[in-house]
């Protein structure tokens, strides 16, 4: 499950600053604002890719306050990410328990999707997209076709896919795996129409690249192929293959 993971940093740090300055007894409110600020340390190492920073942070903020949600949430995230799937599992619920919501929903959602808990991902991927007020919830309805797509539910994943370019028509999940879907449906010009509407919204990665050669392949336009793998050659010069390479592995 593909989810970017400066979105999850920039929501932890949203909730860091609504929780700040909560009431109560002076050592309490230290305490607290001891463990926010460890908990912003620990997003911003989650930003920077430093895992081992993060959750030196994150673990010092819920010495502090162990009902932290921004820690608990980003303890998850770092659990997951270091392969400690247990404990992402645990630190999930704890931050469901704590302040269930949208955001936290669908970060649940990517994680349960990871694990092959694809009807439960699918639950919490639909309770982010219903709460309205959620400006993440065309990432929340992409994010359940990639899942539904990746589970061999093309069918179910198109209709979420559709739903998100319904709310947000540059949804970048939603083009990208939409052309990947017509691709292997054989609707190859529309596979094409998607590719180029994500390619004109964000950078194609190394594999999407590659799909936008295949489906060039498919139309019979050689030059537009040669030109996305030479993109791909680009961008991957340690993995550089030829048109005739990409031909021959079809």
């Amino acid at each position: 499950m593909k989810q970017p993971r400066g979105v999850v940093v920039v929501l932890l740090l949203v909730v860091l600053a609504a929780s700040a300055g909560c009431a109560g007894s002076r050592n309490a409110v230290d305490s607290q604002r001891a463990a926010e600020a460890n908990a912003s340390l620990g997003a911003d190492f989650l930003r920077k890719d430093d895992n081992e920073q993060a959750l030196s942070r994150f673990r010092r903020a819920l010495d502090f306050d162990s009902n932290n949600l921004s820690a608990n949430w980003g303890m998850a995230i770092v659990s997951d990410r270091l392969g400690e799937t247990a404990d992402a599992r645990r630190y999930y619920e704890k931050a469901l328990d704590l302040q269930p919501g949208a955001p936290i929903y669908n970060s649940y959602a990517a994680f349960l999707c990871k694990q092959g808990d694809v009807d439960r991902a699918v639950k919490y991927f639909d309770r982010a997209a219903n709460d309205k007020r959620y400006a993440g919830r065309p990432d929340a309805l992409a994010n359940a076709g990639l899942c539904l797509h990746r589970a061999g539910q093309p069918e179910a994943a198109e209709r979420y896919h559709r739903e998100a370019l319904a709310a947000d028509a540059a949804q970048f999940t939603a083009l990208t795996d939409m052309a990947r879907l017509k691709f292997e449906q054989g609707d190859f010009l529309r596979a094409r129409a998607f590719n180029e509407r994500a390619d004109a919204v964000d950078q194609l990665d190394a594999e999407q690249l590659l799909l936008g050669a295949r489906i060039e392949l498919a139309l019979g336009d050689r030059d537009a192929a040669g030109a996305y793998v030479e993109r791909h050659n680009a961008r991957e010069p340690s993995a550089t293959l030829s048109l005739r390479q990409l031909e021959q592995s079809r």
